[in-house]
């Protein structure tokens, strides 16, 4: 029901349980340990507040339950930020870079990246007085929705999480925006940094710190091998991504979430600091990988992008294929 174990979920709300009683409001007869339940149930079955309230584990009405809902989130990110975090000490990369190459055979890498969208009700957008146009916020696959971009690692735990940008915008419009971007960027030019990079499937600009597969590489020549390790490796983000949306299926293009986009994003991130706690206690979850909708690629056009780059990329590709796949 909750997703959690009982001691994962104990040890959570014990450290959030100082902050929910500060913040009771108006719901002073409803007890935090229910409004941490309740949360936790929104986020794991994606259900309505109405059903929610009802349900004999927590029963309350249906403004208490969004109530505690926004108090809950907004706690469990101020308290757990840190748990999403992507690796900058010269330690911490190297860690990473270790545990893809045992795994994978490719060197280097740092973390794979992928978008997903998740779901927004087109009346909320109407009710929550957005500044853009509405149409901007639907996706190529014909429904509303925000455009996340998510880094994980070889274990399969979150590094990046951002859910700023309507579903209309491409994946490689979101990492160029992308805080992530400007750091590796800055680390390749500034810092000399010739060994660090992330996978990405094609629909992402290749450049020296983020490779891409080489399309229509033949499977017996050292392109094709390096493909092929590169899908291997890739294929964790796709596995992430199903473990989220499985185990909290608020996401879920079914659960079409009916909030404000700026807390679509809260709950987002939410689900993913949980994802990585589930993931630090071991809690496994069967994927479901429907719950992930994005496989069909976009090629990202090269004539877009930044000549230089482009150009620093395929070199870089070149020489983890000649090192690495001969």
């Amino acid at each position: 029901m909750f997703r959690l174990t009982n001691e994962s979920a104990f040890e959570i709300f014990t450290q959030l349980q100082p902050r929910l009683e500060i913040n009771r409001g108006r719901a002073t007869r409803i007890p935090s340990v229910i409004k941490f339940i309740v949360t936790l149930h929104f986020l794991a079955q994606g259900s309505y507040q109405n059903s929610i309230g009802q349900d004999y584990r927590s029963p309350m009405s249906q403004s208490s339950v969004s109530r505690s809902i926004h108090v809950v989130i907004d706690i469990i990110i101020d308290q757990f930020h840190h748990i999403i975090k992507f690796p900058r000490t010269v330690e911490e990369i190297t860690v990473t870079k270790n545990r893809f190459f045992q795994r994978f055979q490719l060197p280097g890498v740092v973390g794979c990246i992928d978008c997903t969208h998740v779901p927004i009700s087109g009346e909320a957008l109407v009710l929550g007085n957005i500044d853009v146009p509405r149409l901007v916020f639907m996706n190529r696959k014909g429904y509303f929705s925000l455009n996340c971009q998510i880094i994980c690692d070889s274990n399969l735990r979150i590094l990046h999480m951002g859910a700023r940008f309507p579903g209309s915008v491409h994946d490689a419009a979101i990492w160029q925006l992308s805080d992530i971007q400007v750091y590796l960027r800055r680390r390749f030019f500034n810092n000399n940094d010739e060994t660090t990079w992330l996978l990405g499937d094609s629909a992402y600009p290749l450049t020296p710190y983020l490779l891409t597969p080489i399309n229509g590489a033949d499977p017996n020549t050292p392109e094709g091998r390096y493909t092929y390790a590169h899908r291997l490796a890739r294929n964790s983000i796709e596995r992430c991504i199903g473990v989220l949306k499985t185990a909290w299926r608020c996401l879920h293009k079914d659960r079409v979430l009916k909030y404000h986009p700026l807390f679509v994003a809260k709950i987002f991130y939410t689900c993913g600091i949980l994802h990585n706690i589930m993931r630090m206690r071991n809690i496994e979850i069967e994927i479901d990988y429907d719950m992930h909708n994005e496989l069909e690629v976009e090629d990202f056009n090269d004539a877009d992008f930044n000549v230089q780059l482009l150009h620093l990329g395929r070199q870089r590709r070149n020489n983890v294929i000649q090192n690495n796949f001969l």
